[in-house]
């Protein structure tokens, strides 16, 4: 379960009628030790995310949409157990999420009729040999959506979308890259980790009409995150939903490594709304309204929509 000290008390707001709450996780992951230990830590590492679901949902107001750091299952630091990509990849397409490794997770999203997000290392039938970093969304319905990591560079053995296009076009058609969909919540988008640092992936996102951009990651203490963070969800009038990891624990360091940076949710006037961050650790709430939306582009749509007169040539 959680380590000890982890704290996951939150007094969730009430939403406004055409809203609802939402919750954005810091919290630790345990690293597998080796091959042989992989499976066991997922199954530690998916213990302690629907233990986090199970404290989260004793508060009256429950979170219907809840994002946790990037790859929960495993870790950012599976190199330093030297597992290969081809020994931790998911493949989350050719059978329902409920059959395999995240089902405790799904069940939990049936229970409380929430949604879940986090990533995974992927791989995937139609492209062989090809590994991603995919954030994705589970529901009560499974796995509602998946979004690979296709602006910024990860891992040496992690392909960005941007250098296959054309391959990744074919097998899972256009509109997959950067992909939103429509959920009883709104109309939800992802970006993993340092695509938040490229703001035409949140204006992408935005055309495609997303209204909240989920964004599991973990953050290096050279980026200035909150100002990052608060452009791009100002600029594109979205709710952002930030989750960073906060520690890495090791066998050899049951203490674990802390991380930098903070889970935060932002607005779409790009004020920010809940965060949680430093040697916190546990989960930030607020409500989410989606009239906000509309409401911040009416306010200052004048001067945040691009003149695309301007930039035809800049790309």
């Amino acid at each position: 379960m959680i380590q000890a000290g982890v704290s996951l008390a939150v007094a969730l707001p009430a939403a406004a009628a055409t809203g609802f709450p939402a919750a954005v996780m810091r919290l630790p992951v345990l690293v597998p030790p080796s091959i042989d230990a992989l499976s066991d830590t997922r199954r530690r590492n998916a213990e302690n995310m629907v233990d986090a679901l199970e404290r989260l949902m004793r508060d009256p107001v429950r979170p219907r949409l809840i994002v946790f750091p990037v790859l929960q299952y495993t870790s950012a630091l599976r190199s330093v157990a030297g597992i290969p990509m081809s020994m931790v990849a998911v493949d989350l397409l050719s059978r329902p999420l409920e059959e395999g490794i995240y089902a405790p997770v799904v069940a939990a999203c049936r229970k409380y009729d929430c949604y879940v997000v986090t990533t995974t290392p992927e791989k995937t039938p139609q492209l062989p040999g090809v590994f991603f970093h995919t954030g994705f969304i589970m529901g009560p319905e499974g796995l509602v959506l998946r979004s690979p990591k296709a602006q910024a560079y990860s891992a040496p053995d992690v392909t960005s979308l941007r250098d296959i296009v054309p391959e990744y076009s074919r097998a899972f058609g256009p509109d997959a890259i950067l992909p939103v969909v429509q959920t009883p919540i709104g109309k939800l988008g992802c970006l993993v980790e340092a695509e938040v640092e490229v703001l035409e992936a949140a204006r992408l996102l935005a055309s495609k009409g997303a209204e909240i951009i989920v964004h599991p990651s973990v953050e290096r203490d050279e980026v200035p995150w909150a100002a990052v963070k608060q452009a791009t969800a100002y600029e594109s009038h979205v709710y952002l939903l930030t989750a960073t990891t906060s520690r890495n624990i090791m066998a050899s360091d049951p203490a674990g490594q802390w991380a930098a940076g903070a889970s935060t949710i932002i607005g779409p006037d790009g004020r920010i709304l809940a965060s949680i961050g430093g040697r916190d650790e546990g989960s930030a709430a607020a409500a989410i309204e989606l009239g906000a939306i509309e409401a911040s582009r009416r306010q200052f749509g004048k001067s945040t929509n691009p003149a695309g007169v301007l930039y035809q040539g800049l790309y």
